[in-house]
């Protein structure tokens, strides 16, 4: 297989499973702030994920809102992500590396997904605050931003707190996932 052929299918192997990985992420999230299921977002995550979900929330029930289930769910499938990404490129890969390397690269996508939630919340607050989806952003985002908002308040009426989120946000990629991913792939690859 040429250079290019492989790239490719590595490519399309990435985007569709971090594609689902998200949707899994944002059902996770959803779960734990407790969004409102008649929202069209919320009812489109939950009917794309719970033919996966629901066998294993009879094995993984509901801990205080975290759906263990889906969690579970995101790590399973970013495992066979990673699986057929170093088989394709370095052969059988190490199960405790692909397990380290899912780990990293699930909170690489929660983070980004987080990142992007922040990003969408500010345009929609300064264009159509009374968008339906502002309040679930508001909600999906308010984990993180309330701590921050107790610590900064407003300079003179501008929520300045999303700029200290997404900074707090990159340097947990730079700290903690990037090396948790180097060590994962390491160890996978035998390296």
């Amino acid at each position: 297989m040429s250079g290019n052929t492989l790239n490719a299918i590595l490519f399309l192997i990435s985007l569709l499973f971090d594609f689902y990985i998200s949707i899994l992420v944002i059902r996770a999230i959803l779960a734990w702030v407790g969004a409102d299921y008649h929202q069209p977002l919320t009812r489109f995550v939950v009917n794309a994920t719970n033919f996966f979900i629901k066998p294993l929330k009879k094995i993984l029930p509901d801990v205080r809102g975290l759906e263990l289930a889906t969690l579970a769910a995101i790590l399973i499938v970013a495992i066979i992500k990673y699986f057929f990404i170093t088989l394709l490129s370095f052969g059988m890969p190490n199960i405790l590396g692909l397990i380290i390397l899912a780990l990293g690269d699930s909170l690489r996508l929660i983070i980004e997904i987080i990142s992007l939630a922040l990003i969408i919340q500010v345009l929609l607050s300064w264009l159509q605050p009374n968008a339906p989806i502002y309040y679930t952003l508001t909600k999906f985002t308010s984990p993180l931003m309330r701590p921050i908002q107790r610590l900064i308040p407003p300079i003179s009426g501008i929520d300045i707190t999303p700029i200290f989120a997404l900074v707090i946000l990159q340097l947990l990629v730079i700290l903690l996932v990037n090396p948790l991913k180097g060590l994962g792939l390491g160890i996978a690859i035998g390296a």
